[in-house]
């Protein structure tokens, strides 16, 4: 498996406070047969100051160095989005896309999808750029209405689940949403989002069993170390079926939805 999502460098943000623990992290990565990791600090979110390029980069050598660069170390990081996107990543700094590539990784938060959320998204792929939607099964809006990300994937974002999702360590409402989203072909790519290893550690063979129960052996490489590869690589997807049709909930739907809120 190829990793595009991995807090793993130390002291930079929710990850691993230690040199000591982002080295675990790395070799309990390569015990769950991960070869290679997208380190992913997150910029450009408030609460975590965003560090320069040049301090990452020393991190990253420190690290490969340690651990002998098993598995293969890449550096990105996850974005936590806003309407200037496209100007952000037209300035060079702070977004770093994913190993160098054209693909961005982008966060939203857990409980909204920002209005309009399309256009710069739309803005930046006129530049070239391939957003990737981190977690949507996390995301309490496309959880809710699995036809508003269908609708942003057939505008061109891609998408990535989380693997602890999929085992149901993030609660029945996130499995059952990464479950919906592969019966749609909404998802390109599974990935740890690891943090340290006790809380999120970068386990990954029961959720890749999972996957292969679910969707078959294709739908399991292609997720795993195909369109992965593919990032590593900056080069197109190998997997990017056309998405499902997803009709919104109808009228009675929605009135049983409702009846059964004010009951409660």
């Amino acid at each position: 498996m190829i990793d595009i999502h991995h807090h793993l460098l130390p002291g930079v943000d929710d990850g691993p406070r230690e040199m000591d623990e982002a080295v675990a992290m790395c070799r309990m990565a390569a015990d769950e047969g991960i070869e290679a990791i997208v380190a992913t600090p997150h910029v450009l979110r408030g609460r975590w100051r965003t560090f320069p390029r040049p301090e990452l980069d020393a991190l990253l050598r420190e690290l490969r160095l340690r651990v002998n660069d098993i598995p293969r170390l890449l550096l990105g990081s996850e974005y936590f989005f806003a309407h200037d996107m496209a100007d952000v990543l037209r300035a060079g700094a702070p977004i770093i896309p994913l190993a160098g590539s054209r693909y961005v990784l982008l966060e939203l938060a857990a409980n909204a999808v920002p209005p309009m959320l399309e256009q710069p998204l739309y803005r930046a792929q006129l530049e070239g750029w391939v957003p990737i939607i981190a977690h949507p099964e996390r995301n309490l809006v496309f959880q809710a209405k699995p036809e508003l990300l269908a609708f942003m994937v057939g505008h061109g974002a891609r998408t990535q689940v989380t693997a602890g999702s999929l085992t149901g360590a993030f609660g029945p409402a996130a499995q059952a949403a990464a479950e919906r989203f592969l019966e749609l072909n909404l998802v390109h790519f599974l990935a740890t989002d690891a943090h340290n290893v006790e809380k999120r550690p970068p386990r990954v063979q029961a959720a890749i069993a999972r996957l292969r129960a679910l969707a078959g052996d294709q739908v399991t490489e292609a997720l795993t170390r195909g369109n992965p590869l593919a990032v590593a690589e900056n080069r197109g997807l190998s997997w990017e079926p056309e998405p499902k049709e997803v009709a919104p909930p109808g009228f009675f739907t929605r009135f049983r939805s409702f009846f059964r809120t004010r009951k409660a």
